[in-house]
């Protein structure tokens, strides 16, 4: 039984219908080979307003639940993974940071950029401080009416085609790890910024980078939220991003599924489709088993979080740890029943093989989600 409202289904209508006019495998694979940032279908999404979806309405957005952004990540992964992380990490993420500590000058100056489509990326992890995010080293001293920050980012989604980048700087070594942490609005364009894209094996439309600060002077102003109480503004945000996270996943999976399906019955072997084969029936009912349980998984933390449910944390965490897990797996039997084909870049199938990974990565680890489930339990580790 659909569960999605009247209005939710005409949104993913109208998203079908911008995706198929750009979206075409022919475009997936071009962007995938050049490593290309997909911005002839993040324009044409922005251009009908879809940027503004995750802005409050009081800002002139669309004032989405988190309802309404599970069923929208979850239709734009179906017609390419890309896209869908880029929504996400460009346009709901920082939007929502901005929204819910910025002080009203911030919020002027960035929410009605943000529902024209402005790219505002996340800058957490550092080489040393990937899954043990507080204990990140990025410095920044104040000198009058500047912070002068050194360091180093890594990983961060979309800052090679960032307007700007809201980073975790380290602004006192007082008090415990979690202390001490400020966030900043940045410019990638200042002077002592610098970011180099790296070479990756999945999702190749979406630049990860790393962010280089020597002795980048960032004025005080850019401050978002309250000096070293940073850490206290990063994890509102998690339950919302692995919920989205597991949506994404539910989505690449359903194509994933299309296409294996389709594959299995027009492929034959021994007289039939290799679909009536036993072994070959169980991956495809296996994929459709996952879709139907990640769903609802997916839903349930949405829910949770809309509700502003204390869980909401933990049931985030079940969501996209199932919701990821039952992705990969799937694009390991998607392979297998694309035989040799699948092992080739002629076919989708192997993108999904590559693509998928970051999911179980990127928003924290599937062990991180282990141990946020654990904890949910009474269990102290």
């Amino acid at each position: 039984m659909d569960t999605t409202s009247e209005d939710q289904q005409l949104m993913v209508k109208a998203i079908d219908q911008i995706c198929r006019s750009i979206v075409t495998d022919e475009y997936s694979a071009e962007i995938d080979r050049e490593a290309r940032y997909p911005v002839e279908v993040m324009n044409a999404l922005a251009a009908q307003g879809w940027a503004a979806l995750p802005v409050p309405a009081s800002a002139g957005g669309g004032g989405a639940s988190a309802r309404d952004l599970v069923v929208i990540h979850d239709a734009l992964a179906r017609h390419n993974l890309v896209v869908g992380q880029a929504f996400f990490s460009l346009w709901v993420l920082g939007a929502e940071a901005i929204e819910r500590m910025g002080t009203q000058e911030q919020k002027d100056e960035w929410l009605p950029r943000a529902v024209e489509g402005a790219n505002i990326a996340f800058a957490l992890t550092e080489p040393g401080s990937g899954s043990d995010a507080a204990a990140l080293r990025t410095s920044a001293v104040r000198e009058g009416e500047d912070f002068v920050l050194n360091g180093l980012k890594v990983f961060i989604t979309g800052a090679a085609v960032a307007d700007v980048i809201i980073t975790a700087v380290r602004t006192s070594t007082e008090g415990k790890k979690h202390d001490g942490i400020t966030l900043l609005l940045i410019d990638p364009k200042a002077p002592g910024v610098e970011t180099r894209k790296l070479s990756k094996m999945g999702l190749k439309g979406l630049d990860l980078c790393e962010v280089f600060f020597d002795n980048a002077r960032i004025p005080v102003s850019a401050v978002l939220g309250e000096v070293d109480r940073g850490w206290s503004g990063v994890t509102p945000g998690l339950a919302k991003e692995r919920m989205l996270l597991a949506a994404l996943a539910v989505g690449a999976l359903r194509d994933l599924l299309d296409r294996c399906l389709e594959h299995a019955q027009a492929r034959t072997t021994f007289g039939k489709p290799i679909a009536s084969h036993q072994f070959i029936a169980d991956k495809l009912v296996t994929m459709r088993v996952a879709i139907e349980a990640g769903e609802a998984l997916t839903l349930r933390a949405a829910d949770a979080v809309d509700a502003d449910d204390p869980d909401a944390a933990s049931i985030a965490a079940i969501a996209k740890l199932y919701a990821t897990d039952a992705y990969c797996t799937a694009t390991r039997e998607a392979v297998q029943i694309f035989g040799g084909y699948g092992f080739t870049d002629e076919y989708p199938v192997s993108r999904h093989y590559r693509d998928c990974k970051y999911l179980e990565i990127g928003g924290g680890t599937s062990e991180i989600q282990k141990i946020v489930i654990a904890r949910s339990m009474g269990i102290r580790l």
